[in-house]
């Protein structure tokens, strides 16, 4: 019999991440013979914690129900785990970042299809000093605006409401360049920075080409940095970067590699999959085929 370890956040998709993941459990005990166990998570680190669990427990796979935050704590609990269990994600929270990159159904009963099926892909996994994530790191403007959105505007807006909060900041936004230091591979650069982002897939914050060459296997993880510029200029990158054009603007620079040390003058926090994780200096890098996860 499989034996399936449920960690979900009761609070996510609007109070509706329990039901799914319990729709889609009933799917499939009508065809096969499973065993559930269902985790309701509390608060911040509980995730984490049932993950490490699942693994010591050794169930055959741990389902994450809930947005980008559970998934990466659940990420997290299995990398520290001697023995990584595999991973399903059933997305249910605002904007889903990896599991829309991966291109995982959030209807239930499409999801108790793709368990049925069991394929998995071994991907990679990225590590910010001593933090996993499984698909962005972020710092200097913008980063904040997760943690600004209200819960009653995901709630009426969805993953638009990321996109308004953004606009109203943009102004004061624009002065939080700083020089920042990258050494990327042991090559040295140097940017009056704006943003930088380093991804594990191609998108992030809901838009899907922010790095449009990046492989989740090929053991590399994806730079992207946005110098200081005027708002006529950053608009003219933001309209470029839904088809992932913007790589080609000379504000905008790209970069692969395995490591990235990253240093500034300045405090910079830096947000890991949608939590603020650390300060700079940091330093990330990629975990090459780190764990296998569910995918269609």
């Amino acid at each position: 019999m499989k034996r399936y370890y449920v960690i979900y956040n009761p609070t996510s998709g609007n109070e509706l991440a329990g039901q799914k993941i319990f729709r889609a459990s009933e799917t499939l005990l009508e065809v096969e013979d499973i065993e559930f166990t269902f985790y309701a998570t509390k608060k911040k680190g509980d995730a984490e914690l049932a993950a490490i669990r699942g693994c010591q427990e050794g169930y055959d796979m741990i389902i994450s129900c809930g947005g980008d935050g559970t998934v990466s704590e659940v990420v997290n609990g299995i990398m520290k785990s001697p023995v990584k269990t595999k991973l399903a994600i059933l997305p249910a929270g605002t904007v889903n970042d990896f599991a829309v990159q991966l291109k995982i159904p959030k209807a239930y009963a499409n999801f108790a299809s793709l368990i049925m099926k069991q394929n998995f892909r071994t991907i990679d996994v990225g590590k910010i000093n001593d933090k996993y994530f499984i698909n962005v790191v972020g710092g200097g403007a913008f980063t904040s605006i997760p943690h600004n959105v209200t819960i009653e505007a995901k709630t009426i807006l969805g993953k638009y409401a990321y996109y308004f909060q953004a606009a109203l900041e943009v102004p004061g936004q624009l002065e939080n360049a700083q020089e920042v230091t990258y050494i990327i591979d042991g090559a040295e650069y140097t940017y009056k920075t704006l943003l930088f982002l380093v991804i594990n897939s191609t998108g992030a914050g809901g838009f899907k080409k922010l790095c449009p060459k990046a492989k989740l296997d090929d053991g590399l993880l994806d730079i992207v940095i946005f110098e200081k510029t005027n708002n006529a200029e950053l608009l003219q990158i933001f309209t470029k970067v839904f088809n992932g054009q913007h790589i080609t603007h000379p504000k905008v620079h790209y970069f692969q590699g395995k490591s990235i040390k990253v240093f500034s003058e300045k405090e910079l926090p830096i947000d890991t999959d949608g939590d603020l994780c650390c300060n700079v200096p940091a330093e990330i890098y990629s975990v090459h085929n780190a764990i296998e996860i569910l995918t269609p």
